[in-house]
């Protein structure tokens, strides 16, 4: 009698349980008069990525097409002044173009600009925070005008306190007998202070046969603010001072140099489908008061089935006095197809 008592109530609280977990689900209402229940996945500021029972993989819905929205679980929304705001999330008709998270005590509202990151709330994994890209592609040169293949890749690190990333691009062809080549190496280090300031360390390595240099080694330290810092976009601009070691081709001499920089950067989405990478940076020479450098860099690329890009790809890096007699200028244009680890 009593194996039999102990069975039923353990068959009981499994379908308590099972109910329970049946029930904690979240409900989406849209504009069309439809109510989807199932799980909220992901949310971005344009879009819900909402899993139900009958489909393997998340559907993803515009936020303009739902009229209200509760969830089962909180979410965590991290504001731009680095500000942690938990609770359920709320969409409502009511409050169009804004997301809305449910405390113990009231409601709040917050518009796009003012958010940093929206997840669920929960441990963050090392994947959510790392992002990695490939891309190879096709390549107009100035050296001899000539085409190449190019070849990239890009990896990158981000907290709400640390921001970390490597970038590899190698540009290669034969004219004849003569090799073409471009390689540029960095690694770029940033703490965020307070109000959205921080220091920046950053190392570059760079070669181009244009430009008969064999090396450039900068070494940067600097400080910066970030006008924008959110997840999809960043906008920053920097400054500090540069150690310059070059080594040419036509010199056995080393030449060194200090540099002020200033460097403004733009990385993020433009449009639905649609990022831009854009930075710049200006170099002034402190031993050398009629020397002065740019390095420009615009990256166009369109996203599809979630993983991979097309873009275009233009680098032109100018040097007012180069130490040695060669060219000031070398540019590249490329055409590439890129893969991203994470799916967007």
């Amino acid at each position: 009698m009593k194996n039999k008592t102990l069975f039923f109530s353990l068959l009981l609280l499994g379908i308590i349980g099972f109910c329970t977990q049946a029930t904690a689900q979240d409900s989406l209402y849209t504009k069309y008069g439809d109510v989807l229940i199932g799980k909220i996945e992901k949310i971005t500021f344009d879009k819900i990525y909402f899993k139900t029972s009958y489909r393997s993989s998340a559907v993803d819905i515009k936020l303009s097409e739902i009229v209200n929205a509760k969830s089962s679980e909180g979410f965590l929304l991290n504001d731009i002044r680095n500000k942690n705001w938990r609770g359920n999330l709320v969409l409502d008709s009511l409050n169009n173009d804004l997301i809305g998270i449910k405390t113990a005590d009231s409601v709040y509202f917050f518009e796009e600009r003012d958010i940093f990151e929206l997840s669920r709330d929960q441990k963050k994994k090392f994947k959510d925070k790392f992002k990695l890209g490939i891309d190879a592609g096709y390549t107009r040169a100035k050296s001899n005008n000539s085409m190449s293949l190019s070849l990239g890749l890009n990896t990158s690190f981000r907290t709400r306190r640390w921001d970390t990333g490597l970038e590899y691009k190698d540009y290669g062809a034969i004219v004849g007998l003569t090799i073409i080549g471009r390689t540029s190496f960095t690694y770029n280090l940033s703490y965020i202070l307070p109000k959205e300031w921080f220091f920046n360390g950053k190392i570059l390595l760079y070669s181009s046969t244009e430009q008969s240099l064999d090396q450039r080694r900068n070494f940067t330290l600097g400080l910066g603010k970030n006008l924008i810092y959110r997840r999809a976009q960043h906008l920053s601009v920097t400054t500090g001072l540069v150690s310059n070691y070059e080594n040419y081709t036509n010199s056995p001499s080393e030449f060194k140099s200090t540099e002020g920089m200033f460097n403004a950067n733009f990385n993020g989405r433009l449009f639905e489908h649609l990022d831009l990478t854009s930075d710049w940076t200006y170099f002034k020479s402190f031993d050398d008061r009629e020397r002065f450098r740019n390095s420009l860099s615009l990256d166009v690329r369109y996203i599809f089935l979630n993983h991979f890009n097309i873009g275009i790809h233009y680098v032109l890096n100018t040097d007012s006095k180069p130490p040695v007699e060669t060219s000031n200028r070398d540019y590249v244009f490329e055409v590439k197809f890129g893969w991203t680890l994470q799916r967007r």
